[in-house]
């Protein structure tokens, strides 16, 4: 059961996490967690199976061209797994690292934790005319 966990942690990262096909994500999504999942960000917390497709969706559309790779296997104790990630341009250096810990429930994700290792100066599409992204790009630092 193990090794079906651990797999399960790292369909995640590509077919959920890394997926840019809504209807695909949603099928994903159906698959690998329960129906009262929760995502955990530092900042935010996300529930249920729509919520979760929709907060990926935002993700990927504010790094067009990103893709999201394991950075190692997934380890999994009992009810808990690991999973270390990188996530950036593809076939460059990564932008992002992080890692992913999931609560399963009868071998499907109840709750991701997602934990932010390291961000490199990098703003999202979203922000690229904000003043702070700007002044970075042109070497000077807004406080």
């Amino acid at each position: 059961m193990i090794n079906t966990l651990g797999s399960l942690i790292e369909r995640n990262l590509l077919e959920v996490f890394g997926q840019r096909d809504s209807a695909r994500g949603t099928a994903a999504i159906a698959e690998l967690y329960t129906e009262e999942c929760t995502f955990f960000e530092a900042e935010e917390q996300v529930n249920g199976p729509e919520a979760l497709n929709a907060k990926v969706g935002s993700i990927l559309e504010d790094a067009p061209g990103f893709v999201f790779r394991a950075a190692g296997p997934a380890q999994v104790n009992h009810d808990l797994g690991r999973l270390r990630w990188q996530f950036g341009p593809a076939g460059a250096p990564p932008v992002v690292t992080g890692t992913d810990i999931a609560v399963f429930e009868h071998e499907r994700i109840r709750a991701l934790y997602t934990f932010l290792d390291e961000i490199r100066a990098w703003y999202p599409a979203s922000r690229a005319d904000d003043a702070r992204c700007r002044a970075h790009r042109s070497g000077r630092d807004i406080p």
